[in-house]
């Protein structure tokens, strides 16, 4: 989206060493539902004009190591807001039932500019774990 961090380089150098990439897919826009499915094959326009995969084998976002997200702006302390629509936080909601974090690591993708003091923080919400911008990777801890 065009408020978001262009991925196309991050997702070119992952595929170059040989990582298995997923990325998402809306499935049911009026339930606000995404998969994750691989970056291989038959890619189409989506929901929202953006380029996903049109096949391949699901899988849910608890069994990755890492997942990046584009988002729209982020605090000091790990929270992110999206487009508004909650596909990410439905997706990784199993986080919320987890002490301490663990996989997969949730790191977002931003502009510096897109940093600001304080986000409205809901009970739905599942926080990043770190932060990369231009000027560095940035991580975040939690009192649990």
């Amino acid at each position: 989206m065009p408020e978001e961090i262009d991925t196309s380089v991050l997702l070119q150098r992952v595929r170059q060493r040989g990582c298995l990439v997923y990325v998402p897919r809306i499935t049911n826009q009026r339930r606000n539902n995404m998969q994750f499915l691989p970056l291989t094959g038959t890619m189409g326009r989506g929901s929202f004009g953006i380029s996903e995969p049109t096949g391949g084998k699901p899988l849910r976002a608890s069994h990755f190591d890492l997942i990046f997200m584009p988002l729209v702006g982020f605090d000091t302390g790990g929270n992110r807001i999206g487009m508004g629509r909650g596909y990410y936080d439905r997706a990784l909601s199993f986080r919320h039932r987890r002490q301490h974090g663990g996989t997969p690591l949730l790191v977002g993708l931003a502009y510096d500019c897109q940093q600001v003091p304080a986000l409205p923080v809901q009970t739905h919400d599942v926080p990043l774990d770190a932060i990369l911008t231009p000027s560095g990777l940035r991580r975040f801890t939690r009192n649990t």
